[in-house]
Formats: C-alpha cells, sequence, structure tokens
C-alpha cells in the first residue's frame, strides 16, 4: 500500500537484519515469510532535537596548506553543502591545536585567484573556481592527502599559519551554504605554567569582530589526549579556567553573545571521564552544549563484518549512556552534542567508511543518538582527507552523502518510542520521528512486501500500538537501506 504523507506523520526508519547477505533472499514469493512485531508510542516525544541535528565538519587539516581551502570556493560542493542545511560546521579536528592565525601573512595564489575572480560580484552567486586552479589543486589533492594521513598516523603534528584569507574562505563557504560556523581555537598555546594563551586567539576575535562574521567557538580538540600529540597534559580542571577565559573574552567582543561548545573530549573511559567531570565542574557553566566524540572502529584494521556486527553497533549506547551520566551528575540538563564522530577513526577505513556498508552505521548512530537525548550530530566529515568523507575530491556525493540528504529532508525534530520484539531484536533496528514539517508531498513507505506497509496514525493524534509485519528478511539484506515510511 503506498500512502502519500502529509507534514508531521510519523516516520519510521528501520534498518536490518545485519547478517550475511543470501544472493537469493529477494527471490520468489514461496519462501516462507518471517514475521517482525513492532511496538511504538506516539502519545508524545521522547526527546526533541535540534532542526541542525544532522551536522558536519571540515577538518582543520585541510587548513594545514592554506591552498586546499581554495577548494570551498567549489559552487557543487556549496550546492551539496547547502543540501544539508540548516546544520552547523564544525572546523576542527586533530589540526586545531596546531594552527596558529597570522594577520600578516599573505594570501597564497591559489586564495588570490579565486578571490580576483569574485571581484564585483555576489559571492554566494558568482561563478566556478579558475579552471586552472582547481586543475592544480585536485592534480596535487592525492600528495597532500597522503601527507596528512600520515602525520595523523604517525602522530608527529606540526604547527602551520593560516591568514586572513583563509578565515573569509571558510565562512563564505558556511555563510553561502546556510550553515552556522563552529570554529576550534588553538588549546595547545601555553604559557610557562600551562595556563592558555589566549593572545593569538584575540588576533582572530578581533579580525573576525572587524568583518561582522557570526561564528561560535570552541577551544581544543580531544584534550585526553594532548600528551600523545604535544607531549603535555592539561587537566579537566585547568580547561575548564580556560574556557572560563575564552567566554570573558568573547564578552568583551562582538561575540558576547556566541555560543561557546566544549570540551570535544574523546570516547569515555578511562582518564577522559575524569578529565570531562573536572571539566564541567570547573568551566561547565560557560558553555552552552557538553560536546564529546565517537568512533566505532580502528579504520586500519577494520573489516566488512565489523561494519555489520550488531555488537559493534550496540557499543555506542554504552558509551552515550556513560557521558550522560557525568553530565548529570555535574550540570544536570546542560545539552549534548556529539561534536565529531564517524564510523572508524584514523581517516575512516579504506572501501569501507565510503561505500554502502556504511549506511547501516551512520543511520543507526542518527536513529540512537535522537532516541536517547542527543541534540546534535556532527558527522566527520563532508570534505577532506580519508576515507570517511561525504563528498570525494571530485566534488561527487557519496553514499553517505545521499543517505543524510534522505534523513534531513524525511525526519523531522520530534522523537518517539519505537521497538522490535523478540530475541533478534539486536539485528533490525527500528526509530521513529514526525517527518519534517518543511517538506511538503513527499511520498514514501516501509519496505515490505508490496501491499504490506503498516499503517500509522498522525503525530497529532496520540495513540500507542504495535505493527506485525512480513518479510523483513527479504528486504533488509546487507547493503539493501531500508526505505523510509
Amino acid at each position: 500500500m503506498l500512502r502519500r504523507w502529509k507534514p508531521g506523520l510519523p516516520l519510521l526508519l528501520l534498518l536490518g537484519p545485519l547478517g550475511p547477505f543470501s544472493p537469493g533472499a529477494l527471490a520468489g514469493p514461496e519462501q516462507a515469510e518471517d514475521v517482525v512485531e513492532l511496538d511504538f508510542s506516539t502519545e508524545r516525544p521522547v526527546h526533541l532535537v535540534s532542526p541542525a541535528f544532522l551536522s558536519f565538519t571540515i577538518d582543520a587539516n585541510l587548513a594545514t596548506d592554506p591552498r586546499f581551502l581554495t577548494f570551498l570556493g567549489s559552487p557543487k560542493l556549496r550546492t551539496l553543502a547547502r543540501g544539508l542545511s540548516p546544520a552547523y560546521l564544525r572546523f576542527g579536528g586533530t589540526k586545531t591545536d596546531f594552527l596558529i592565525f597570522d594577520p600578516q601573512k599573505e594570501p597564497t595564489f591559489e586564495e588570490r585567484s579565486y578571490w580576483q575572480s569574485q571581484v564585483n560580484q555576489d559571492i554566494c552567486k558568482s561563478g566556478s573556481l579558475p579552471s586552472d586552479v582547481e586543475k592544480k589543486l585536485q592534480l596535487e589533492w592525492p600528495f597532500q592527502e597522503q601527507l596528512l594521513l600520515r602525520e595523523q598516523h604517525q602522530k608527529k603534528f606540526k604547527n602551520s599559519t593560516y591568514s586572513k584569507s583563509s578565515v573569509d574562505m571558510l565562512y563564505a563557504f558556511a555563510n553561502c551554504s546556510g550553515l552556522d560556523l563552529i570554529f576550534g581555537l588553538n588549546a595547545l598555546l601555553r604559557t610557562a605554567d600551562l595556563q592558555w594563551n589566549s593572545s593569538n586567539a584575540q588576533l582572530l576575535l578581533d579580525y573576525c569582530s572587524s568583518k561582522n562574521y557570526n561564528i561560535s567557538w570552541e577551544l581544543g580538540n580531544e584534550p585526553n589526549s594532548f600528551r600523545k600529540k604535544a607531549g603535555i597534559f592539561i587537566d579537566g580542571l585547568q580547561l575548564g579556567e580556560d574556557f572560563v577565559k575564552l567566554h570573558k573574552l568573547l564578552g568583551k567582543t562582538t561575540f558576547k553573545t556566541s555560543h561557546l561548545y566544549g570540551p570535544d573530549v574523546g570516547q569515555p573511559r578511562g582518564k577522559t571521564v575524569k578529565i570531562l567531570r573536572s571539566f564541567l565542574k570547573a568551566g561547565g557553566e560557560v558553555i552552552d552544549s557538553v560536546t564529546w566524540h565517537h568512533y566505532y572502529l580502528n579504520g586500519r584494521i577494520a573489516t566488512k563484518e565489523d561494519f555489520l556486527n550488531p555488537d559493534v553497533l550496540d557499543t555506542f549506547t554504552s558509551s552515550v549512556q556513560k557521558v550522560f551520566q557525568v553530565v548529570e551528575e555535574t550540570r544536570p540538563h546542560k545539552k549534548v552534542w556529539l561534536g565529531e564522530t564517524s564510523s572508524a577513526y584514523g581517516g575512516g577505513a579504506p572501501l569501507l567508511s565510503n561505500t554502502f556498508v556504511a549506511g547501516f552505521m551512520w543511520l543507526d548512530k542518527l536513529g540512537l543518538s535522537a532516541r536517547m537525548g542527543i541534540e546534535v550530530v556532527m558527522r566527520q566529515v563532508l570534505f577532506g582527507a580519508g576515507n570517511y568523507h561525504l563528498v570525494d575530491e571530485n566534488f561527487e556525493p557519496l553514499p553517505d552523502y545521499w543517505l543524510s540528504l534522505l534523513f534531513k529532508k524525511l525526519v523531522g525534530t520530534s522523537v518517539f518510542m519505537a521497538s522490535v520484539k523478540g530475541p533478534d531484536r539486536n539485528k533490525l533496528r527500528v526509530y521513529l520521528h514526525c517527518t519534517n514539517v518543511n517538506q511538503v508531498g513527499l511520498t514514501s513507505f516501509l519496505a515490505t512486501q508490496p501491499g504490506k506497509a503498516a499503517e500509522i496514525s498522525e503525530c497529532s493524534h496520540p495513540r500507542n500500538g504495535s505493527v506485525r509485519s512480513n518479510s523483513f528478511d527479504r528486504v533488509f539484506k546487507q547493503d539493501h537501506i531500508s526505505r523510509l515510511l
């Protein structure tokens, strides 16, 4: 049964089973049918997520050589980014703490060529990058990408400087794409007694203020790994005091009403939990949302089986619970964001993180995050080095981009409880939202046998119930992503 849905109707997202693929699974009607029973409730939302719930990042390592920031002048890349708005654009990552703003630095040849081509034009409506500049950058990008990945794997990072032009390029990309920019400041600039040295941040704030830029801010990236990256240890108390200092700094500029997010710690275990807890006690009052990072796997050793393993997916739940436990014990009711996340760390898993098989992880993480109360999820990365990007080096969208676009267009902010009954409930993932009220006339349907899509009441009509549906096993196999109700 096909049904035309109006804005506000519930939407079910289903994934599974996450088991081995049988080539004959979609064969004939003579196969025995499997029955799946779903429980759901639309009496009231369990959570409301941000309209920018699905957001994304540009890794700060793109500015290691500022020439490559000129990629952000591509109208095609901006159009793809605009398709995912409203969203936050986080400029951050490991390189955040190795970038230094130099207001006297001259733009690169590529940056100058781009700005000269935009003279006397609306920067958001002007033409493409100069073709010779784009071709030159694309030819050199594979070598730069390998350099960035090698630096990441060896954990040997060098300071780089970026100019006013680099900031302008980044801001123009966000502004023209309808995105809210979050800029990560260097937290490794320290005095002899390990106090945060804010002088470079002040130079950047002064410049951005002079341009009337609308930017939110972060300070540092994964402070729990500072010892590995830079040979120093900053505890949560000191980091909290640093954020208080930054907050006071913002209060003396045009950014006094800007948002501040942090501390962007890694996964909540061991010393990371201690850092998060003491940070929140010391500086949690000045941040608008608590940010943390999550990856399932090591990209250098991950396998296809890992990507389809329900037990791997379930590890995310315990991490979320731990973060919320710490937040509720220290700063109750403070919003929690996934400030950076993807399938596998270290740049992603080659031939996996940027293919259809990664879609299960991505959609399951979105569904679980919303149901567990995370307000915003920032996908690493829209475009850049590695294998977990949404858009490739030729500005062509990859599978997770299309999933993100569908999610953004179809899924609304009201989150309801839905679950699968039975022993195999970890293999079939079910998430229930209202549809996106900003999208009108969308037709979609549950992926079961033709003629057996389940009826579900409108969000405006409270209802509990269960749904029995057949032949899920035929439809949800390996990289067959479900259609949407």
